[in-house]
């Protein structure tokens, strides 16, 4: 059996508003560059690329509504990755909650 290799050789997750797949072009930017800083940094730019997507995908849904767009479904998948986006994120949150929470109750 082979081991695992360290986190650190492990590639980074793309966060962003392309990493789910997101339609660029609507009003979205591009993704951060990945930052060499801290755990501030990542979570900074992981909120930033949440809202960004979920920017896109209201203005892809208004433009849907005003006939704005040839293939209204193409909206309708951007809401759905946002609204996954944003689950997960919501996910992630909770547990780090949970885990601050079991850390402060240790004794030392």
């Amino acid at each position: 059996m082979t081991p695992l290799p360290p986190i650190s050789a492990l590639a980074p997750m793309p966060f962003g508003p392309m990493a789910a797949g997101a339609v660029q072009g609507a009003g979205e930017t591009s993704p951060a560059p990945a930052a060499a800083g801290g755990f501030g940094d990542m979570l900074a730019g992981a909120i930033s690329g949440l809202n960004g997507q979920m920017v896109g995908s209201e203005r892809l849904s208004e433009q849907a509504a005003t006939g704005g767009l040839a293939d209204p479904t193409v909206a309708l998948v951007a809401v759905e990755k946002a609204d996954l986006a944003f689950n997960t994120a919501v996910q992630v949150r909770n547990k780090l909650v949970e885990g601050w929470q079991e850390l402060s109750r240790m004794s030392v």
